[in-house]
């Protein structure tokens, strides 16, 4: 009997446990419902998410990853190396670094720049350097495939017709010159050098074969020319070379320009090679000045190196330009009119190498 009493009040209890279980369970439905429908009431805005009572988890909820968007992993977080505790974000994901932009000047001469704002200089010392062209200076527009060299002497044309001269230019190097043979062989004009200064000692000097030269060339029916070699360090030096010139030609009457030639020396030191470019320039236009005013024609001498970085060219850009370059065509953009373009020449009536030029201006129609 104590048995039967016994399970009969256990299952008594068990049942009163799942009646209060159940309760509970349509209690919090209940107030699930009426947490929803108050916020469907006063909410100002569309609920997205019911509201969920928190005080009863279930193992999904224990999930919490599931609670937060999935986001890229950017990078690390450790303490700084100084140790005061500050995080210092590594970004495992960095940016790809950026190539950097391409130097203006080309690392080597072997770089060309194709763009048509540059131009190659080849140096004194055998290097090469790329030049900005100077947009305020006039350009030249020779296009050398209308040019032609027979038997070593250049010839230009324009429409089919040349209208360049064929000349040389010498001095005692040359020897004694046969200036009739010259003229045979096609040479049109004579460029002589009637003197210089030396490049340490400052001496003025007449060129040994000047006089010789300039009867030989005038005789033979050659346009004739002439240049001073210059190591003039001021306008008062240029003037004193102005007056050797002046002398040397005083009976004699030229159709081609008196050319001012300022270059470095060959393996050596001058007195010139520390002037600076202001200095240098009124050197240049003191003589060219001079000359024009004792009514001779002039031009300036000069290689690339030199025209394009010696000179300030504000000063300089109404005189005439005598280019020296011996490369197959000259890539100098400025405006000029006659080209040393070969050292090297071979000439009838010349004994040895002689330079060889070119001009685009027939000075003697002038």
């Amino acid at each position: 009997m104590y048995m039967a009493v016994g399970v009969s009040l256990f299952i008594l209890i068990l049942l009163g446990v799942i009646l209060f279980i159940n309760r509970e369970d349509k209690s919090s439905a209940g107030n699930y419902q009426m947490l929803v429908a108050s916020r469907e009431d006063n909410a100002s805005s569309t609920v997205t998410e019911p509201v969920r009572d928190t005080s009863k988890l279930t193992a999904d909820d224990l999930d919490i990853w599931d609670m937060y968007p999935e986001e890229e992993e950017t990078g690390e977080t450790f303490l700084d190396a100084e140790g005061s505790g500050e995080e210092v974000i590594i970004d495992s994901h960095p940016e790809p670094t950026k190539a950097p932009t391409p130097a203006i000047t080309p690392k080597s001469d072997d770089e060309t720049f194709d763009d048509g704002l540059h131009f190659k200089v080849n140096l004194s010392d055998g290097s090469s350097e790329w030049l900005t062209i100077d947009t305020t200076r006039a350009r030249n527009n020779y296009d050398f495939t209308n040019a032609q060299t027979v038997d070593g002497k250049m010839h230009y044309y324009q429409d089919g017709r040349e209208i360049s001269k064929v000349g040389i230019d010498v001095s005692k190097d040359q020897g004694d010159i046969d200036f009739n043979q010259v003229k045979n062989a096609g040479i049109q004009f004579v460029m002589i050098r009637v003197g210089a200064r030396g490049y340490q000692s400052g001496q003025l000097s007449f060129d040994d074969n000047f006089e010789k030269n300039l009867k030989g060339a005038t005789e033979a029916g050659l346009d004739v020319g002439v240049y001073f070699y210059s190591q003039a360090t001021s306008a008062f030096e240029a003037v004193e070379e102005c007056n050797v010139v002046r002398t040397a030609l005083s009976n004699y009457q030229i159709k081609y320009p008196v050319a001012f030639v300022m270059e470095s020396a060959a393996n050596d030191t001058a007195r010139t090679d520390n002037l600076s470019k202001d200095t240098r320039t009124e050197v240049a236009v003191t003589f060219l000045k001079t000359m024009k005013s004792n009514g001779y024609k002039t031009i300036l001498y000069g290689t690339e190196e030199w025209l394009a970085k010696k000179y300030n060219w504000v000063q300089l850009r109404d005189y005439n330009i005598w280019l020296s370059d011996d490369s197959d065509i000259s890539d100098y953009p400025y405006v000029y009119q006659m080209l040393r373009y070969s050292t090297k020449g071979t000439v009838p009536g010349i004994n040895g190498n002689v330079n060889m030029d070119i001009s685009f201006v027939d000075f003697a129609a002038q």
